[in-house]
């Protein structure tokens, strides 16, 4: 079928959306007529308005879980019915319908926009609602973009070019450059990225980053800069307090370009499993990446960038999609000894450090 007008439905996380490249510019090349529309989440609307591959965007704002939220709720809904009313001629969801209530979500959503036909992942046989769509387990049997490509193919695209690009903009740069000038960090400083944030259930405990500031900072002389968002405001103060003037707080005072910036200019990138550690795969930064509940066959970051260090000691429970977690015993089970002597070889093999 010659699609006129197409919606894409990415409603994910960074990563989700970084790893979707090469299918939208699949879809792009091979309908290059074709209107593409984007429907997605304030948290990656940012990063999606550099994508030249797509020509309309439209942000969804979603709590943990798919909830609309509150504020500006009759915007939302006004900016749904204008969907409505462009009768596209396919929405295609890209994302897993991981439990049934997600997959009623959906479905009342394409139902709402009223598409000619839908795609998308058929999830444990949970996308029956779609017209054309791909067979998908809950826990994954390839990498997360494989499945995308997978869906533009049952669409009709080709040539498919499986690297993903991603270019840090000058000017974010140039931004960078200057607030690290303005703490005192000089152009040959070893500069150490840590992201402590991301989903509760994914996070490393704030007091392993601690500890691991600490060693690092005793053997190697660096900065650590911190990066996150409004909601990890206080892990950020709580790290400044290990080695004040030497570690940094960036939390909430960059957007995710700039964060990009900052983490192209890193000598090694600490992170939880989060979008910043897909960002930092991409741009073939040192990368250590702290791996718990999520499904590691689907977004392990050695997929883009096989230097990458991951730690990821597998747990029974594993995978999971829950938000919190009484325990936590996948992410503790990481320790702060042994990642802190990776952080240091690779400083020293990279860096030439005594």
């Amino acid at each position: 079928m010659n699609y006129k007008k197409i919606l894409i439905i990415n409603l994910a996380g960074i990563g989700d959306l970084l790893l979707s490249i090469p299918a939208l510019k699949a879809l792009r090349s091979s309908f290059p007529e074709a209107r593409i529309w984007m429907l997605t989440s304030s948290k990656v609307y940012e990063l999606a308005q550099n994508f030249e591959f797509i020509d309309k965007l439209v942000c969804l704002d979603l709590n943990y879980g798919g909830i609309i939220r509150r504020a500006n709720f009759w915007g939302q809904i006004i900016g749904l019915i204008k969907l409505r009313m462009e009768k596209f001629d396919i929405a295609i969801n890209m994302r897993t319908l991981v439990s049934d209530k997600s997959a009623h979500k959906m479905h009342a959503l394409i139902k709402f926009i009223k598409p000619r036909k839908a795609a998308g992942r058929d999830t444990e046989k949970r996308g029956n609602f779609f017209d054309i769509k791909i067979p998908e387990t809950q826990i994954g049997e390839k990498y997360e973009s494989e499945y995308d490509i997978d869906l533009v193919e049952a669409l009709g695209a080709v040539g498919v070019e499986r690297k993903i690009n991603f270019k840090v903009r000058e000017s974010d740069l140039a931004d960078i450059k200057q607030k690290l000038q303005e703490k005192n960090i000089r152009k040959d400083s070893i500069i150490i990225g840590i992201h402590p944030g991301g989903m509760p259930t994914r996070r490393w405990p704030i007091e392993r980053f601690c500890q691991l500031i600490e060693q690092v900072g005793k053997t190697i002389n660096c900065y650590f800069v911190i990066t996150g968002g409004y909601n990890e405001l206080s892990l950020g103060q709580r790290l400044v307090q290990i080695l004040p003037g030497k570690t940094i707080s960036f939390v909430n005072k960059l957007n995710i370009k700039q964060t990009a910036a900052l983490i192209s200019r890193c000598n090694v990138f600490i992170t939880n499993d989060t979008g910043p550690m897909h960002i930092a795969a991409i741009l073939k930064t040192p990368l250590i990446a702290l791996l718990g509940p999520g499904d590691i066959k689907r977004f392990d970051p050695r997929i883009i960038f096989d230097q990458a260090k991951v730690f990821y000691n597998k747990q029974e429970c594993a995978p999971c999609e829950q938000v919190f977690c009484d325990n936590m015993k996948c992410m503790k089970s990481i320790d702060t000894e042994t990642v802190a002597k990776t952080v240091i070889n690779l400083l020293k093999k990279d860096n030439n450090v005594g």
